[in-house]
């Protein structure tokens, strides 16, 4: 694993580091990619919030997340959700079991930089050349580092306000991570106790859409799953 996102409009950069006993924030980047970089494979329950700038009542789900260095993220969505995320670089892969079918998107590289597993697998140092990040404190959750990134290029402003990052003070890991669409959508993803460096199960590191689904060249996770 190689790193997370999210901020914009709560963007707060604080005052000089030594008086809010925070460090500088080239230290909290060289921190973060280096224990990521230290992460081959991760595990952890999650908690996704979906709030719809449409809709007042937010959507909320649960599930196991697996994560393979830069190769893979898997979900697996808890019941009764009936889903199963497979990200990688080049394809998003969704299936849900009880009703047999899947969604398989390719992507390349290029498009899978703007969102590449929601978040999950990409180092600061390499964010901060598409994303303006700021330092600050976490009222949310105690503990933490609260990291904003906010897109510099019109063509990632069109698609999203920003990016926020909750890292642990102790193993500079994320905890939460957040994303604003340009709709004003947002994406909370937060992150149970993680399981580093374990062998993952072979279901999931080998895993394929069955054969003999109906597979949908699309991927509506993101736009509103069709059921």
């Amino acid at each position: 694993m190689k790193g997370f996102l999210l901020a914009g409009l709560l963007l707060a950069l604080v005052p000089p580091a030594s008086a809010q006993g925070m460090p500088p924030l080239q230290e909290v980047v060289e921190r973060f990619d280096a224990a990521q970089a230290k992460v081959q494979t991760l595990q952890a329950p999650f908690t996704l919030t979906i709030k719809r700038a449409l809709l007042r009542t937010p959507t909320a789900t649960k599930g196991t997340v697996y994560l393979q260095g830069s190769d893979f993220a898997h979900f697996a969505f808890a019941p009764p959700e009936d889903l199963i995320l497979h990200l990688t670089p080049k394809e998003l892969l969704s299936y849900s079991p009880e009703d047999k079918s899947g969604e398989r998107l390719k992507i390349g590289v290029i498009r899978n930089a703007d969102r590449k597993y929601l978040g999950l697998g990409q180092k600061l140092s390499f964010l901060k050349e598409g994303f303006q990040i700021g330092l600050g404190e976490s009222k949310e959750q105690s503990g933490t580092l609260f990291i904003t990134l906010s897109p510099r290029s019109l063509s990632l402003r069109k698609r999203m306000q920003a990016i926020n990052l909750w890292v642990d003070r102790d193993t500079w890991l994320p905890r939460q991570v957040q994303w604003i669409e340009r709709s004003g959508d947002t994406w909370t993803l937060e992150l149970g106790p993680l399981r580093l460096n374990q062998p993952l199960p072979p279901a999931i590191q080998a895993f394929r859409l069955p054969e003999g689904i109906t597979v949908r060249k699309d991927f509506s996770f993101f736009t509103g799953r069709k059921k």
